[in-house]
């Protein structure tokens, strides 16, 4: 990781800076307070006590670049800023800090070290002079568009020309703006920084004549304090603005990119599987991933690593030795190269009309299909195996829903609603029948395609060539999930929406999985779905915007489903999920939603590894809510009150200095309707470690309630301590109101009496 260079926002990973979004950005003195940390994505272990020295990181054998961008892996810096000119010239950064209710945006930190030594990284002959035109415009301006079809590698590509064009002192950083239009007013400005930006989304990331006129000045404002900044884009997106590019800017094409079997081999071999790179060197499947492209390729790999491992297991299982298997895997991989394209063409042709046919070359034995099998083929791929009437029960609800019928009000599971005419079954053909037509194996009474890799290329194909039934084909899969309260993580409901959403990297119907899982109950399949696509280097920064949005509207349902996905994703993403929880927190629909909130901020704050993050995330909301509060930090409070080193409570051992757990308590003190729990929190410090604080205790909550709390909630403070008895029969409740007898106005405070 790069050193930090003096004065900017930017640090190593032993003390990253405090992880600061756009919709919360500090006060400028809270934010001079002292760093915040971020936690490593590494697995929890636990310690005896909770620390706040983080772990080193282990070394990663394979890390491709592409996941270096995802948030939580590295440090984020999230700052925007104006430049100054001064009348003696030199530019000036002063960090400007908004609350903005819908705008977000974070910027990861990119290991340049990484980014070099990447093993899986392919250069393409025609990319060396690509990168020379880049490089040199580098040198003359500090933006460039890089217009780059989608799935070229345009990613890569841009990090490795950073990397190698800029000094060792710049830091490179990925920007993730969530916003409905580009506004160069929203760019990230810090000095000595290459960033990255992506526009790749037809809706939210359309340039205008006004945006370039506004890179003009950006570009100069960038090269004054030694930055640069490269936006790729696709040819989609800028053909509406080619001829437009003022003076400053520079633009540089890639059309190409490195072969398929090139990247598959570089992938195979970074990631340690040299044994597979020997099926890519088949005549067969070395011209079927001829005109792939290096996404693609990727893809093949992670199937090729998957089938591998599937069949060792399967080998192990039947005490066979895994040669025996070695025809079979080299079939399979085959059958991904080739893909399925000529047999699903010729099953789903149009054989409602004369003359019209599938392919030139059919397959063999391979006839169309009727609406009634193909939604059976489409049942089957979904599940990948299970009971053939289970999977004819979803064919059948897949059949109604095309036809206009809800998907909540359809059978399930082969229920019936009424009578219903069943004399057309017997003149039909038979089940086990229709399933051999559609290439599948019955065996027991249950289901499943004879090839393992057919079930996935027919989802992606009915995905690539029937688009008005993307909304309904979403519905009826969240239909066919588990019901809440079964495991989620293999739910092969999942399984199919995530892999047809990844692999055409279509994030256009993740909101209809939301709407459609709160129709049907089914919120842990929407959880295990947005987390899934938030991990997913190509949907993941729409994932994240979504449930940003999400968490800043009032319905408990749909904040709740934030606050779950948020939970999944704090091990391997804790700043946006943190940052989400706290929208949550801040805007929260119900008294539901807060305690999801709480629950999960405890979770948090007892991993010991977390503990010290969260309580300098806490902190820095304290300081950006100041005199007006903030309920994610009364929250985030309360959960750090559960936190114990030892038979101690944590906040009480000075492991947090930088929090104000004085002001703290006495927003909490202010509002005990929604803090209810800090009583319970507070009895517990009272008794800790033999009662051993409880004059420490007692003198906090004077400094606590001294100011700005309430007559009636101090009243019902000291009710409630006086509940507590200590061995000498003496009560917290009749000691605060002691200590606080020098204000007249409490003489008229009512202390009910409790018996010992």
């Amino acid at each position: 990781m790069n050193e930090p260079v003096p004065g900017r926002a930017v640090s190593d990973e032993a003390a990253p800076n405090p992880p600061v979004d756009h919709a919360h950005a500090p006060d400028p003195q809270a934010a001079a307070q002292g760093p915040d940390r971020e936690p490593p994505a590494d697995p929890v272990r636990p310690q005896d006590s909770p620390s706040r020295e983080l772990p080193m990181r282990r070394a990663q054998p394979y890390v491709p670049i592409a996941t270096l961008t995802l948030p939580g892996r590295t440090p984020s810096i999230d700052t925007v800023g104006n430049l100054i000119v001064g009348p003696t010239g030199p530019i000036n950064v002063s960090q400007t800090y908004e609350v903005r209710t819908a705008d977000l945006l974070e910027t990861v930190l990119v290991s340049r070290e990484h980014v070099l030594s990447d093993a899986s990284y392919v250069e393409a002959e025609v990319w060396r002079e690509v990168r020379r035109r880049a490089a040199g415009a580098l040198a003359e301006t500090s933006v460039l568009f890089l217009v780059a079809p989608r799935r070229h590698g345009a990613t890569t590509f841009s990090l490795r020309l950073l990397a190698e064009a800029t000094e060792e002192t710049v830091a490179l950083q990925v920007v993730e703006p969530s916003w409905d239009r580009p506004l160069v007013s929203k760019l990230p400005v810090q000095p000595d920084s290459a960033y990255l930006l992506d526009f790749q989304d037809p809706e939210r990331d359309r340039i205008d004549r006004s945006f370039l006129t506004g890179l003009e000045q950006h570009a100069r404002n960038l090269g004054g304090i030694g930055s640069r900044l490269v936006i790729t884009i696709t040819p989609e997106l800028w053909s509406h603005v080619a001829g437009q590019v003022p003076a400053g800017p520079a633009v540089v094409r890639l059309s190409s990119h490195p072969k398929a079997d090139q990247v598959a081999r570089a992938h195979l071999l970074a990631r340690g599987h040299t044994g597979l790179t020997r099926y890519l060197d088949d005549p067969t499947v070395r011209d079927g991933i001829e005109a792939w492209t290096p996404a693609r390729a990727v893809w093949l790999v992670d199937e090729m690593i998957d089938l591998a491992q599937e069949h060792a297991r399967t080998a192990a299982e039947e005490g066979a030795a895994l040669a025996d298997h070695e025809d079979r895997l080299r079939s399979a991989v085959r059958e991904l190269a080739q893909g399925w394209a000529t047999i699903l063409g010729s099953r789903f042709a149009d054989s409602t009309r004369p003359g019209v046919r599938g392919p030139a070359i059919p397959h063999d034995n391979v006839a169309p299909l009727d609406v009634e099998d193909r939604c059976l083929s489409l049942a089957l791929a979904v599940r990948g195996s299970g009971p053939v009437t289970r999977i004819q029960a979803d064919a059948e609800r897949l059949a109604g829903v095309l036809a206009g019928a809800a998907v909540s009000g359809a059978p399930k599971n082969g229920e019936r609603k009424g009578p219903v005419d069943l004399t057309h079954v017997l003149g039909g053909v038979g089940l086990r029948t229709r399933f051999e037509n559609i290439g599948a194996d019955v065996r027991f009474g249950e289901a499943e395609f004879t090839s393992p890799t057919y079930g996935d290329a027919l989802l992606t194909h009915i995905w690539d060539q029937y688009h008005p039934l993307h909304e309904r084909l979403i519905g009826w899969m969240v239909s066919c999930g588990e019901e809440d309260g079964r495991a989620a993580g293999d739910d092969p409901a999942v399984r199919a929406i995530l892999g047809v959403l990844t692999y055409h990297q279509d994030d256009s119907q993740l909101a209809e999985v939301r709407k459609q899982a709160a129709a049907l109950g089914k919120t842990q399949l929407a959880t295990a779905v947005m987390a899934g696509a938030a991990r997913d280097e190509h949907l993941g920064r729409r994932a994240r915007q979504l449930l940003y949005t999400w968490a800043g509207q009032k319905d408990a349902n749909t904040q709740r489903l934030v606050v779950a996905v948020c939970r999944e994703l704090l091990d391997d993403q804790p700043v946006p999920a943190l940052t989400r929880l706290r929208r949550v927190a801040d805007n929260r629909a119900d008294e539901h939603v807060t305690a999801d909130v709480l629950r999960t901020f405890k979770e948090v704050a007892n991993v010991p590894r977390l503990t010290g993050w969260f309580a300098e995330s806490v902190t820095a909301w304290q300081h950006q809510a100041g005199s007006g509060g903030s309920r994610a930090a009364n929250l985030g409070t309360l959960a750090l009150m559960s936190v114990d080193a030892g038979n101690r409570p944590w906040l009480l051992t000075g492991a947090a200095p930088e929090l104000d757990v004085t002001a703290a308590l006495r927003e909490l003190f202010a509002d005990l309707d929604e803090n209810a729990e800090v009583i319970d929190e507070l009895t517990r410090w009272l008794r800790a470690d033999g009662g051993a604080l409880h004059d420490q205790v007692l003198s906090l909550f004077q400094d606590a309630v001294s100011d700005r709390v309430g007559f009636r909630a101090l009243a019902r403070l000291i009710n409630e301590l006086g509940k507590v008895r200590r061995p000498d029969g003496s009560d917290p409740g009749t000691q605060l109101r002691d200590l606080l007898g020098d204000d007249p106005d409490l003489g008229e405070l009512p202390l009910r009496t409790y018996p010992a």
